[in-house]
Parts: C-alpha cells; structure tokens; sequence
C-alpha cells in the first residue's frame, strides 16, 4: 500500500507528519508521491483541498487531520493521531465518497470539491445570463456569483449569504454576489439551492474578462466569449470518516461562540 503525506510549512505539522510516516512504513506501507494509495493532509482545509486538486484523478482515500485554524473539513482533530492511524489500518475503517462539483468552460472541464466562484477582475461589475437546465432564469449585473456544493455551503457562499446546508444532502447551490437591484436589472437576490441534477449555465458575460476562483486555485479568462456551466459530477473522492465526528457539534463549534 502507498501513501503521501501533504503537510503545512510548520514545525509541529512537519513532526507529527514525519511520526505518521514512520509508523506506516514500520507497518509495511510505502512512502510515493507520484501515485498513492492513500493521502494523508496534516494542516487545515486549504491542506486538504489542495491535496484534491493534486490527487481526484489518482482516486486516493483521502485522510486528514487539521493543524490550522477553522479545520472545518478535517476529520480529525490533532489529539486524534492515534485514532486516524487506527482507522487507517483497520479493514472495517469507515470511507465517504463526496461527488466534486464539475465547471465545463469551452469545453475545458475543471473539479472542485467546495465552490466556484465568477467574478470581474479589479472590482468591477459582472452583467450575465442565467439558465438553469437550459431554461432562463435571470440577468444579473453584480459582483459575480458563486455555486457551491453542500460542503462548500460552510465557506465563502455562508458569507455571502448561501445557505448552510447539510453536508449530507447532495445538492448544488447557486448565490449571486453584490447583486444590483433597481429598475433596471432585478434579481431573485436569494440563494437558489437546487437538486443534485440541475445544471447551471452563465452566458453573456460581460466584461469579457474574468476570474474563476475554485478551492485553491484561479483561472483568468480574456476576452471571454461563450458560456460556463457547473453541475455535481460523475466523479467523486474518498476519504476515511471519524465514526466519532460530530458534524453538529462541529458546526457549532466553528461558527458559533461559546
């Protein structure tokens, strides 16, 4: 069995990383980092998500145990070393598979497990069309939008006002940004969450210019001219779940203050 492990540039992440490794290779597994078997993320969410970006076509199981900040998508907590390897090691250790969300532009397809985001290029202003499944819902002139999974519900689209959905739920989520509001251009100015088998489609962009932000990574398009369209792919990853993580109590943890 191989394994990788993807780490923050801090000493005890690098430590505790290197005591994972030992004990792996003690056990019979091996280190590489071209195609492994498994992945293990020590560091926080952007850890994790770039490790998915790096491996979703390797088809990895995914592990993760959170030494940054919020850690919202870790599954495992720091004091949880021990258990993840245990986990890891037993052959009834508990996986989930989560579908990426998948943007087609111009025939170029790019996966995200949390959200893409559309947005103008130094603060300007985004006038676009909206169909879903090829059917027009609105024009919108506004900061851009963002579509997001129900991971994703918990980042950037909470704080632009997107509903915290169940992580559960598989569905996809569309949320305008900044929109603008006037006689001239109107908006349903909600979040728009839609079942697992909508496609979403933006046309008619303009400026011609924009950013695509997705997990970790971005796209500039120049003098763009066709249509962006987001849906829940075929294509999923795995990664080994903490039968002793509760999302609830996690969610509160993170978001609220006690």
């Amino acid at each position: 069995m191989k394994f990788f492990i993807s780490t923050i540039d801090e000493q005890d992440a690098k430590q505790e990383a290197n005591i994972i490794k030992n004990k792996l290779i003690s056990y019979g597994y091996t280190y590489e980092e071209t195609s492994p078997d498994i992945v293990i993320s020590v560091g926080g969410d952007g850890t994790f998500l770039r490790s998915i970006q790096k491996y979703y076509d390797v088809n990895p199981l995914f592990a993760n145990i959170n030494f940054g900040n919020l850690g919202y998508l870790c599954e495992y907590s720091t004091k949880e070393v021990d258990e993840l390897l245990n986990d890891l090691l037993d052959e009834k250790h508990l996986e989930k598979k989560v579908s990426l969300l998948e943007a087609e532009i111009n025939g170029i397809k790019a996966y995200a497990i949390n959200e893409f985001r559309v947005e103008a290029p130094q603060g300007s202003t985004l006038t676009f069309d909206v169909s879903i499944n090829n059917t027009f819902l609105e024009r919108i002139k506004g900061d851009g939008c963002l579509v997001s999974s129900s991971i994703g519900s918990s980042g950037m689209s909470r704080s632009i006002g997107g509903a915290l959905v169940d992580n559960e739920i598989e569905m996809i989520q569309f949320v305008e940004k900044a929109p603008i509001n006037n006689k001239f251009y109107s908006s349903i100015h909600s979040p728009y969450v839609l079942n697992k088998d909508k496609i979403i489609t933006i046309s008619n962009i303009k400026p011609s210019n924009v950013w695509i932000y997705y997990d970790c990574k971005s796209w500039y398009l120049e003098d763009f001219d066709g249509t962006i369209s987001f849906k829940i792919s075929n294509k999923k990853i795995r990664f080994l779940k903490n039968k002793r993580n509760n999302y609830i109590k996690k969610t509160r943890e993170a978001f609220l203050n006690d």
